[in-house]
Parts: structure tokens; C-alpha cells; sequence
């Protein structure tokens, strides 16, 4: 408990940290995985010496978590800290050789990918489900196509680069 509790005064930090306020940080923390409604967030913003006291802290260039060892003093936050990986850790992977796994890099995207979160209605998220299911695609793979159809048909063309191209 103590732990999610912890974890909760992090994004709320967080939270001041990107300036937002309002039902903006509440929709950020509840990407985060946790429900807070503005009060809350008050609560542990007052439980913190107030929004101003913790802006002042990210003013001086302190991390979320030095933050927290100054508001809560007694608090074990060994549980929070997270070490950066190794370098060993972040290129660690057989290195390719094998034909098998060179016919694998074939199959593979050309492009990079990227993971978003979409709100959509209820009723035009069952319309993707049902017509996934009747195009024998997966759900990512209709919104992708499209997508891509509707981009191919703007008046200004998507150029791959991040911009779009007259």
C-alpha cells in the first residue's frame, strides 16, 4: 500500500512537473494506471508543503524522487529508485548470423513503429472490432490501413519524414 501510495506522489510531482493542473493531471495520472480525481491530487500536493513548495524544488533542478525524500523525510523510497541500465543490458541480444535469422529482418517492418492510445466511441470501436474480425485482420492492423488510405487521400501528402509535403 505504502508503495502505491509512493508511487501515486511521484506522478503528482510528475504531474507539476509538465505543468499541468486540473483534469489534465488527473488524465495524466490516470494514464499512469492510478484514479485520482483534483482533490486528491490537492491532497498530496498540501501533504507536500503545496503546489508552490514542489515547483519551487523543480525550479532547483531536483528530481522527483529528491523531491520526496524532502517532503517525506521518514518515507523509505529505496523501492522507487531505479538504476539506469548497464550498457551490457541495453545491447544485450544474440548478434545476427544465422540465415534463419537474417529471413526474419525480411519479414520486419520497414518503418518504425510507435504505440498510441486513441479515445474513440463505444459504437465505432465495436464497427473496428466487427470489421477487423470480418477482413481477417487485427484490430491495429485495420486502424493502420486505414489510416494510411485516409493519409493517401489528403490534399497534402504524409512525406514519411514527420511533415507534410504539398
Amino acid at each position: 500500500m505504502t508503495k502505491q501510495l509512493r508511487v501515486k506522489q511521484e506522478r503528482v510531482i510528475e504531474a507539476v512537473r509538465r505543468g499541468l493542473e486540473g483534469d489534465a493531471a488527473v488524465e495524466f495520472i490516470r494514464q499512469s494506471g492510478y484514479a485520482m480525481t483534483p482533490a486528491g491530487i490537492a491532497r498530496h500536493l498540501r501533504s507536500m508543503g503545496g503546489r508552490g513548495a514542489v515547483q519551487a524544488m523543480i525550479n532547483d533542478g531536483q528530481s522527483n524522487i529528491e523531491i520526496m525524500e524532502a517532503c517525506f523525510p521518514d518515507a523509505d523510497l529505496d523501492e522507487l529508485r531505479q538504476e539506469p541500465p548497464s550498457q551490457t543490458e541495453l545491447f544485450s541480444g544474440e548478434v545476427l548470423g544465422h540465415p534463419a535469422d537474417i529471413e526474419q529482418l525480411h519479414d520486419a517492418p520497414i518503418y518504425e513503429t510507435r504505440k498510441i492510445s486513441v479515445k474513440v466511441p463505444a459504437d465505432l470501436y465495436e464497427a473496428i472490432r466487427l470489421a477487423s474480425r470480418a477482413e481477417g485482420l487485427s484490430q491495429n492492423q485495420l486502424i493502420v490501413d486505414i489510416l494510411t488510405s485516409a493519409l493517401a487521400r489528403a490534399p497534402h501528402a504524409w512525406n514519411g519524414q514527420g511533415t507534410l509535403s504539398e
